[in-house]
């Protein structure tokens, strides 16, 4: 069984092949984005073994997704075709010096559809951490249902819990989430959440509260604070430190929050210190915002050798 387990959405994304308002575009080119499957397209990147669980429609599209998540090495038996209900849909607009828009077109999708019913004791069978976001719950009624549910399971089949609050208020419409992230982050083990997230949860953006809150929890055993363009905290029982952020010319951010995930938690896998983590994290993420495309610019293991190398003026001690 694969060492991450992740469930939630990934839609086909079309990417303009210019920039511009998209009532000018007519050229794109199809990719895939979504964080869970970003989270685990990144870690097998860097050498480790993941598997994504999620609900797609049984259409070209969704024969697309799935086929290039897999060719990146993320096992996706536990997929699902639905007959019904599409795969979603989700388009970029770029414009020069701002931010990327995105629109979404998933209301309706097969992901959004996805039920606790569909989580089996076996998928979680050897795995080390299960990896959540706070984007699959506020779906549907039944997603958050199966959301709850995953982390009850994976707790009760002794993985660590990574979450990710990953809040997207145009998805929460009128309802409030903010409960159901809670409950969530009382079976995490591994917090990762940007700043303006924490307030969210915690009513708060003061780091030390923020840790102090967190670590209350018996359970709670690492946590990540990300910050953006200026870098992140990240912290165990034993202390915290700042990350500053890795040099990069940045395109396109959206992605680079689960390329740092990804690299988070795999210097953890590796056995590295909590600080070491954050720093393979943070190059992971500067990475990721130097291409258009959630997962295009991702780093390999290689590549986050070589930079820890010349970091450190010798060989790192981590991922070799």
């Amino acid at each position: 069984m694969a060492e991450i387990i992740t469930i939630g959405e990934t839609m086909a994304a079309f990417v303009p092949k210019g920039t511009g308002y998209l009532h000018y575009i007519k050229d794109y080119e199809l990719r895939i984005a979504g964080a869970e499957s970003n989270l685990a397209i990144g870690a097998c990147k860097l050498g480790h073994s993941a598997s994504w669980i999620s609900s797609l429609g049984d259409d070209e599209l969704g024969y697309f997704v799935n086929n290039s998540i897999r060719a990146e090495g993320v096992e996706t038996r536990y997929v699902q075709f639905h007959k019904k209900r599409p795969t979603g849909v989700m388009l970029k607009q770029i414009l020069p010096g701002k931010e990327t828009s995105v629109f979404y077109y998933r209301e309706h999708s097969a992901a959004s559809r996805m039920h606790k019913d569909m989580l089996k004791p076996e998928m979680f069978t050897g795995g080390k951490v299960l990896h959540l976001t706070g984007i699959t719950p506020v779906l549907s009624d039944t997603c958050e249902e199966l959301a709850l549910q995953a982390a009850a399971m994976g707790k009760k089949e002794g993985l660590l819990l990574s979450f990710d609050p990953n809040i997207r208020r145009k998805l929460w419409k009128e309802k409030n989430y903010t409960k159901t992230l809670q409950k969530i982050v009382e079976y995490t083990n591994i917090l990762m959440l940007g700043l303006d997230e924490a307030k969210t949860l915690y009513g708060t953006d003061e780091k030390e509260k923020i840790i102090e809150a967190f670590f209350q929890k018996e359970d709670a055993q690492y946590i990540a604070i990300k910050d953006g363009s200026r870098g992140a905290y990240v912290a165990d029982r034993d202390g915290g430190y700042a990350i500053p952020p890795y040099p990069c010319t940045p395109v396109d951010p959206i992605g680079a929050g689960d390329a740092f995930n990804a690299g988070f938690l795999c210097g953890l896998l590796e056995g590295a210190s909590v600080r070491e983590a954050g720093e393979i994290a943070a190059i992971a993420g500067a990475l990721a915002t130097e291409s258009y495309g959630d997962i295009e610019g991702y780093p390999t293991r290689r590549a986050i050798r070589r930079i820890l190398d010349e970091k450190s003026g010798k060989d790192a001690e981590i991922y070799r």
